[in-house]
């Protein structure tokens, strides 16, 4: 009872001292209702600010309100920019998968006009091929960690083109001989899959199919990855800057509070707030100051996505394979019947139609243009934040609570006065043994080096995608053939890329036309007809299927 009697002896002579020195404490307690400290004060004064106008409770709810308030503060902009990568993520994987499920169609329709019922036999094999395209695709949480960032992808996509094409030969030579009626024995169908390789039907276009998806849809991959481990390594970086901002929550309420404590009316001078932003918070981070500018970097230089034309080719690559199997069909029966013997047939059963493919679409979304505009100006964004952590302690001082707009007439953490101490250069830690504000080194967050090292090493993984991309246009620039696929030469899109069908002219229907070699020779040719050849190269122009119906009438 005498200990609670002193003490509110002790509250009576603060708020009489204060009276007679004229503070109000009207200030104070506007500044503490805006900031929704409630606690009573009927305690003794607090042992930071030591003011007439807070008490210890007070004060508790003061420190606690200020630091909360510097963390969303300093934390604002990293979250804007991980709510960037991650939005850009699901556009673009929403926008590719959505564009797989398209050529899928496309190629399956393209089957069902050229082979009819014989097309099912095409439907797991192309669904085979789409669903390791969608996987490539694909990414998950476990696909960002540090052990995985340098892992390949989860298929290979040359190797899945190359089974595919296998996959499909018996039906394409089924079409090439004509067998309507006919349908090859299950040993002559297993022979002409081991006999693919040395026949090689489709000549060089499945191997460059292959070389295309794979060196696009894994670019494709490993931007998603990298935006996915950036939104990441800012959510670790705000839990730092969270820790920081605990540790450092008496120098914030000293900064920030004390002045109002005291009954004045004064924000922080500006350099005061400076100091100690940089010295207790921003110093935690700013070692990602050059991680994240690389990072940033190597983002830019992958925002071109070439399997958005990968994708959109796709099915026009496969017509030019099915056509060329067509201009060569001699040079291919010569090396089956050397492989394989004549044909081995039997009766065909009733036709039927193929199974609808997965995934279909509506029509409006089939013309969806090419996400280029949106790619570079999220790449203009971003490349605004690469200063995002040498910059981050700043921001607090842009807040009025924390930071007035000079240093003359402000709290200088001691009395409203000139702040006249020096101003740390930077947050980075080797400045911060110059910081008047800040004694001994602030403390290191070993998550911090680990970030650093994610976003190195994603940086090293795109500017090696994009390396690969510049030395493919390089290739295609002096002539090479085969990286006829590749980007960085000016983009090419079909002409009706954005059409439904792969053409609704022809059928490919020739009702037995012409009968097939099964008791004479063919007609023999030495040198295979190169369907991209120099006289007839189709680089961009999606072949119909009445085109592939004219040549077969042509050739028969």
């Amino acid at each position: 009872m005498r200990c609670f009697v002193v003490i509110l002896l002790l509250v009576a002579c603060a708020r009489l001292s204060a009276a007679a020195a004229g503070v109000s404490c009207a200030l104070a307690d506007e500044f503490l209702s805006r900031h929704n400290v409630t606690a009573d004060d009927n305690d003794v004064p607090g042992p930071i600010c030591g003011g007439q106008c807070c008490g210890r409770g007070r004060e508790i709810q003061v420190k606690s309100t200020l630091r909360r308030s510097a963390e969303g503060s300093m934390t604002v902009s990293t979250k804007r920019t991980a709510e960037l990568l991650l939005s850009t993520k699901r556009s673009l994987q929403d926008h590719l998968t959505g564009l797989s499920h398209q050529s899928q169609n496309k190629t399956a329709t393209l089957f069902t006009q050229l082979y009819r019922g014989h097309a099912t036999r095409t439907v797991q094999p192309l669904a085979a091929l789409y669903d390791d395209i969608r996987i490539v695709l694909r990414s998950n949480e476990a696909d960002i960690s540090t052990e995985n960032l340098g892992a390949g992808p989860p298929k290979d996509l040359a190797a899945s083109a190359k089974k595919f094409f296998r996959e499909i030969f018996p039906v394409a030579y089924h079409n090439v001989l004509k067998l309507d009626s006919k349908q090859f024995s299950p040993e002559y169908e297993v022979c002409l899959k081991y006999a693919y390789d040395a026949v090689q039907p489709f000549g060089d276009v499945p191997q460059q199919l292959g070389t295309s998806l794979s060196r696009s849809l894994e670019a494709a991959r490993a931007l998603l990855q990298m935006l996915a481990v950036g939104a990441d390594a800012l959510a670790a970086a705000e839990r730092v800057v969270a820790g920081g901002a605990e540790d450092c929550a008496d120098r914030l309420l000293r900064a920030a509070g004390c002045a109002r404590c005291h009954g004045h009316d004064a924000r922080p001078c500006r350099h005061y707030c400076l100091n100690v932003a940089r010295g207790c918070i921003g110093s935690l981070v700013s070692e990602l100051d050059g991680p994240w500018a690389g990072y940033v970097e190597g983002v830019e230089r992958l925002t071109k996505v070439d399997a958005d034309v990968a994708l959109r080719e796709l099915e026009t690559k496969v017509s030019k394979a099915i056509m060329y199997a067509l201009e060569n069909r001699a040079i291919s029966e010569n090396k089956v019947r050397q492989e394989c013997g004549p044909p081995s047939t039997l009766d065909s059963p009733a036709l039927t139609s193929p199974h609808p493919t997965s995934g279909s679409i509506r029509r409006e979304n089939l013309r969806a243009p090419p996400p280029d505009t949106e790619l570079l100006q999220f790449a203009a964004t971003l490349a605004s934040t690469k200063k995002l952590f040498a910059t981050l302690a700043d921001r607090l001082c842009n807040e009025p609570d924390f930071a007035a707009d000079n240093n003359e007439k402000c709290w200088n953490g001691i009395a409203i006065g000139d702040y006249t101490k020096p101003l740390v250069t930077s947050a980075s830690q080797s400045d911060q043994k110059y910081n008047p504000e800040i004694s001994g080194s602030p403390p290191q967050d070993p998550r911090v080096a680990a970030l650093a090292d994610k976003l190195q090493q994603a940086r090293q993984l795109l500017v090696s995608y994009s390396r690969s991309k510049e030395l493919t246009a390089e290739s295609f620039m002096q002539g090479d053939e085969a990286g006829e696929e590749g980007s960085g030469s000016g983009r090419s899109y079909p002409d009706d890329y954005d059409s439904e069908g792969s053409g609704d002219d022809g059928s490919g229907d020739h009702d037995g036309q012409s009968k097939p070699y099964f008791n004479e020779s063919p007609p023999d040719s030495s040198t295979p007809k190169v369907f991209n050849s120099s006289g007839s190269r189709v680089t961009s122009a999606v072949l119909s299927v009445a085109a592939l119906a004219a040549a077969l009438r042509a050739l028969t």
